[in-house]
């Protein structure tokens, strides 16, 4: 840990539980905070984490009227977010962090081999190029996007040339075709 800096596990004034970085001098940055809790502790503060800001009347200082006194260094409260848990602000319940919130697959149970994330990957795309109101332009960056990530895992070994020929054969269907006025 950064000589000067504690992370500890305390309780805030409503008795939950919060995650305190104090820091004796100087102020602290939400890049040092965010490292801190990547690295420190052997994993023991990964995880989800919101911050409350007190930007009330309160905390404007100055004439005393409030009690407040600015700290030498500074501290920081950070509420720990848990899957289906009560929101530190709003007591509701927050949302599951294993699944996508945009089409609910699952993170944990993902198969990582190439050929389920080249896919998805597809799906995806035949999904995107197929909204009417996507733009020309729009559907032509979709498609060639797949044939990156297609090409990519070619040329990183994960997938033969015949395989990736088929891949390309797969969405042939979906390549947008120009219109006799682009050519020019």
């Amino acid at each position: 840990m950064k000589q000067g800096i504690t992370i500890t596990r305390e309780y805030d004034h409503h008795d939950r539980p919060v995650v305190r970085i104090t820091k004796r001098r100087g102020k602290l940055t939400l890049e040092e905070v965010s490292d801190l809790l990547r690295t420190e502790g052997w994993g023991e503060w990964n995880g989800y984490y919101a911050i409350v800001l007190n930007c009330s009347e309160g905390t404007l200082g100055g004439n005393g009227l409030y009690g407040y006194e600015e700290p030498k260094g500074d501290a920081l409260d950070l509420y720990p977010l848990e899957n289906f848990g009560d929101c530190p602000v709003c007591g509701q319940m927050t949302p599951p962090f294993q699944y996508c919130p945009n089409c609910g697959a699952s993170w944990k149970e993902m198969d990582d081999t190439v050929e389920k994330r080249l896919t998805a990957m597809r799906e995806e795309t035949e999904r995107e190029i197929r909204k009417p109101s996507l733009t020309p332009e729009a559907r032509v960056a979709w498609y060639w996007s797949y044939i990156g990530a297609v090409d990519m895992a070619h040329q990183l070994e994960f997938i033969t040339d015949a395989r990736r020929l088929e891949l390309y054969d797969e969405v042939k269907r979906l390549k947008p075709v120009r219109k006799e006025a682009d050519h020019d």
